[in-house]
């Protein structure tokens, strides 16, 4: 199927505010380690509750990415977009007074659902509907990765003071201060819908495996990601020090998408994605030897460049698999769902056993995540570029 054919807005101004919706949807979910250090600092919830905390909020996203299946090429988009951030900012402020565990569980839940999942699901499908996917997706994994670096750089220190209203009340001002750009998002709706109507499935196994991919390696980063500013606490090192090392993380991820946008698919997709993974299983490595606070930089630049730069192959991928558009929103409940399990299974086995446990958790996603994309490579090989 050619884009050409597809009802969207290829505008400078279309593009910058889908990617920004997308980067103030998931802004929480890529600040995740300071999010839950200062859950457990200040509201002195265990391994097992931050777990669950984490996992339900991302299933509301999940659920929410599911719904969008029979919204996305139906509604008015910008209509959903200033709902689900009306939403998003609610919930973010709300969480600043509810301090007990279940009240919190169900808040996060909410904003996960009516925020945070339609939010990304229709940057998903705005993304996907451009010309230059892979490298409109590369600079939306850039800014989200930015947002992320200036959190970690920030954060430490007001958390210190303010607790878990520093993280809580910028990102439901984010939402309130993007909500008068959403009339440069496309409209989206029956145009759209229109013209996927006729497109045809290049292969009908192809983007569920797209799918099952994305779920089987954010098993494995959920896990990781969720628990590891816990590994450095558990290695003496302190939260300055912690922020600064995922502070530098996140700018290696960032020129992990930049790279990304510039080598396109010249080596193909599979090749660039085996090196990801790969990079991911050397990152857990030293974060299972985890011992000083050089480790933790090692380890987080390894895992952030390699998480960051894999991300655009695989979105291209089930872009280009999903001919008729409407199933490619489900990437952001694949994540989510991996995500949920991950952070919930790694709090259960923190839980009797060890932080260092977790790192197997991230290992064996990621390569068993590399195993499915080539066999998806191969299913699409030899079909024609849309």
């Amino acid at each position: 199927m050619n884009k050409k054919n597809i009802a969207a807005d290829d505008s400078p101004a279309s593009i910058a505010a889908i990617v920004v919706l997308g980067a103030v949807a998931v802004a929480g979910l890529n600040i995740q380690p300071m999010y839950l250090g200062a859950l457990a600092d200040h509201l002195d919830l265990s391994a097992e509750q931050l777990g669950v905390i984490a996992g339900l909020e991302i299933a509301g996203g999940a659920l929410a990415g599911i719904f969008a299946t029979f919204w996305v090429r139906r509604w008015h988009w910008r209509r959903v977009a200033l709902f689900a951030l009306a939403s998003l900012a609610v919930g973010n402020i709300a969480s600043v007074y509810v301090s007990d565990f279940a009240s919190l569980t169900a808040v996060r839940f909410l904003t996960g659902f009516l925020g945070i999942g339609p939010n990304y699901a229709l940057a998903i499908a705005a993304l996907g509907d451009t010309q230059h996917t892979e490298r409109n997706y590369s600079i939306a994994v850039a800014v989200q990765v930015t947002v992320a670096i200036i959190g970690f750089t920030v954060l430490p220190a007001i958390i210190a003071d303010s607790g878990v209203a520093a993280v809580f009340f910028p990102l439901g001002a984010m939402a309130i201060l993007l909500m008068p750009f959403t009339r440069f998002l496309p409209d989206g709706g029956s145009a759209e819908k229109a013209a996927y109507a006729h497109a045809v499935p290049v292969n009908r196994y192809a983007i569920w495996l797209a799918l099952g991919c994305q779920a089987v390696w954010y098993l494995g980063i959920g896990g990781v990601w969720a628990f590891v500013e816990r590994m450095g606490v558990e290695a003496g090192i302190d939260a300055e020090g912690i922020g600064n090392a995922l502070a530098l993380g996140m700018a290696v991820g960032l020129a992990g998408a930049f790279i990304a946008a510039a080598v396109a698919d010249r080596f193909g997709r599979v090749v660039p994605f085996a090196i990801a993974m790969f990079g991911q299983v050397l990152a857990v490595w030293f974060l299972a030897g985890l011992e000083d606070l050089n480790g933790l930089v090692i380890a987080i630049c390894l895992y952030n460049g390699s998480w960051n730069f894999a991300l655009p192959y695989l979105f291209a991928m089930a872009a280009r698999a999903d001919a008729r558009g409407g199933l490619v929103v489900l990437m952001s409940t694949a994540q989510a769902v991996g995500l949920t399990f991950g952070a919930s299974l790694a709090g259960a086995v923190i839980g009797r056993y060890s932080l260092s446990a977790v790192t197997y958790q991230g290992a064996a996603a990621a390569l068993v995540a590399l195993g499915i994309f080539a066999l998806l490579a191969t299913l699409l090989r030899g079909i024609k570029q849309p």
